[in-house]
Order: C-alpha cells, then structure tokens, then sequence
C-alpha cells in the first residue's frame, strides 16, 4: 500500500512526512524545500492481538510499543503544487504523476491562515483555498489523460480509457466499474471531468490534514467552513508536535504510544518547556490528531484491514518461533488465500485452507478477512 503526501508548499508536507517515517528529509521554512520525491516506510498504528491472547509477542516486521503495533505501508512525499501545475505550471506534470502513484493522498494544508498561495509567511488566508486549487489542478490532469481516449463505435470505452491511466495504477476493472456506474458512452470534456471526479472520491480517495492546529484560535471555525465548502475528511492534527514526540522517543527520552509519553530521562529546561507545550496541545485535542488522520484514510477511506498470519495457530508463531511476527495491511475484500500470497508465492500455490486463531474455526476460503484477524494459513 502507497500513500502520497501532497499540498501547496511550505505548509507542513515534509514535516508530516518525517512524523510518519523518521527520514533524514530537508525541512526548512520557505517555499520549494522538497524538489525530487521523499519516499520512506510510514507505521500506522493499531492495537496488537497479544493481550486478547495473553502472550507477549516477537515482532518482526511490525514493531509493538505498550500494546501499539506499528504497521508499515509505502509514504511518498511530493513536491510542493502550485496553481497552472495541470499545463506545465513549476514542476506540473512531475508533481501530479508522483502524487498520482499512490493508491490515496494526505493533503496537507495550514489550517492556521499563516502560510499564502505562494507558500509564503501571511495572516488570515483561508486554507480552503488551497484546497480548491489542489483538487482543481488534479481534476484538470486527469481530464487532460481521459481525454487522450479514442475509440471507434463498438470498443470498449472502459478498456481504452484505463490503457492511458494505466500508470496511476487504476485497473480496467476499477475504469469499468466508474464507466458502467455513471452510464458513460462516449469521452467529451464533460464525461472526462465526471469520470475524474469520480476517480479522485472513490479510486484515489484524499483525507485532508489541516496542520498547525496548534497556532490557530478559531479552530472549530474554521474546520466547520471547510466541512461546509468540501466533500473530503478534514482531520486537525499538528505534525511538528508529532515529529519532535518520535524523535525524543527515538532516543530514549521517552515512551509514546501515540496517545500520550512518558519521560524516561530527566529532561533539560528546552526539553521540558517543550513537553510541556506538547502536553498541552495533546489534552486539549485528544493527540496529535495524526493516528486519527490515518486511520480516517487507512481504515474508512481506503477499506483496509489489519491481518496477523502464523503457522501454529496454538502457539501463534512462525516458522522461527516468533509470537504475533508480522501484521499486513491488506485492502478490505482480501480473502485468506490473498493473504497467503502476500506472505510467499508458493504459500499461495500450496494453500489449502485457514483458521480463525480466535475461533479454532476454518474460515471460508471466498469470505474476506476481518480486521484485526489472526489467521493461520493451512498448505
């Protein structure tokens, strides 16, 4: 799974990027900072099977802090978009290819109104704005591709649309489906911007990060505005208080769960004055609001499940004998043989069954997983 950070620049992109991933990324004040893609591995988190079996597990490719597994997916993070991006406008077409990768995208925007259209230091900018613009620049790229489709009479419109979005890693069967559902029959600048639109809520869906949370007094008001003018989610989050969080726990500073931190070293005056500021934004909103950002894409958005396979569904372990090892992000309609065929090709072409390791019940091989689930798969 490929997520891509996006949004005009300067206002939080890389930031969250690195609160995601801990990559040595360039973060600086000013506009144009990132100019070539970031790409990193980004953790989601979710609470670990251990305690509902009363074991401690062994991870091995998700780690697990007080409970919290961390999960990993694919992060890019693209250059920053500017208005006229869609014809060739700064970095244009490289930016929106890039963003385009991803199977969803974090849209990042200062919800504080300090930053303008230009990625410059203002006061009271409407972030909605921003918004606007990116979803118009989006929308008028994949009108351009659409419209590349030539058909004659009788071909399949579906099949020949899908070749020119091939590389966004849209199939013919998600095209088909978009076509079939708004009743398109032939490709003009009106069925290009529907089947764009379309594309963009539901084949490639946006949660939007309102970042800064922390600097801003009329919060509410403003996301009520934004709810207001726009379909997607808006999730409040503050990136820079999420980073500095994963950097001190980094080095032992402290312990965090992404709900709250204990500190595990006495801390300096600068480190304590900062703690403390962070406590406070976490109390007032619950967190950092970016578990919440994620989960808002992952899980509701996206339609992704957790999965944990083992072999021995008694003692839960793998092959080397490690409890709960790995947990798989895996899209909401994988069935268990799916899930074989991600941990090895030849487990999938051996796969015979699986079992519920909650249950001891064999699951039926055409039911998609549940989240959550532990599974053992039977070869």
């Amino acid at each position: 799974m490929k997520i891509g950070v996006i949004g005009r620049t300067n206002v939080g992109k890389s930031t969250l990027f690195k609160a995601l991933t801990l990559e040595d990324v360039q973060i600086e004040d000013r506009p144009f900072t990132t100019i070539d893609p970031n790409k990193g591995i980004g953790y989601l988190r979710v609470k670990c099977p251990e305690s509902d079996f009363g074991v401690k597990c062994n991870p091995h490719n998700a780690p697990c802090s007080d409970g919290i597994r961390s999960v990993p997916f694919d992060l890019i993070d693209v250059a920053g978009l500017i208005e006229g991006a869609s014809s060739g406008k700064g970095l244009g077409n490289k930016f929106l290819s890039d963003a385009m990768e991803a199977e969803a995208l974090i849209e990042v925007i200062d919800v504080s109104g300090k930053t303008n259209s230009s990625g410059l230091q203002t006061s009271g900018y409407y972030p909605g704005e921003d918004v606007r613009m990116v979803e118009s620049e989006l929308l008028a790229w994949l009108d351009s591709i659409i419209l590349k489709s030539k058909f004659r009479l009788g071909e399949d419109i579906a099949l020949i649309v899908s070749k020119n979005l091939s590389g966004l890693g849209l199939t013919y069967e998600k095209v088909k489906e978009i076509i079939t559902r708004l009743k398109i029959t032939q490709i003009n600048p009106e069925t290009a911007h529907r089947i764009s639109t379309e594309i963009i809520r539901k084949a490639k869906p946006i949660v939007v990060a309102c970042n800064k949370m922390d600097s801003v007094e009329n919060l509410k008001e403003t996301m009520d505005r934004l709810k207001g003018e726009f379909s997607y989610e808006f999730i409040p989050c503050s990136a820079a208080a999420e980073l500095t969080l994963k950097e001190a726990a980094k080095h032992g500073f402290i312990s965090y769960n992404g709900k709250e931190f204990k500190t595990l070293v006495e801390p300096n005056e600068q480190q304590k004055n900062a703690l403390s500021i962070i406590k406070k934004i976490i109390d007032k909103h619950g967190g950092t609001g970016v578990d919440e950002l994620l989960n808002k894409l992952v899980f509701d958005a996206m339609g992704y499940k957790v999965v944990f396979p083992v072999e021995d569904e008694k003692k839960l372990t793998d092959g080397h004998g490690r409890i709960l090892p790995d947990a798989y992000l895996v899209p909401g309609d994988y069935t268990p043989k799916d899930v074989a065929g991600l941990i090895h090709s030849e487990i999938a072409d051996k796969y015979k069954g699986a079992i519920d390791c909650r249950t001891n019940m064999k699951m039926r091989n055409d039911a998609p997983v549940s989240n959550g689930q532990v599974i053992k798969i039977i070869v």
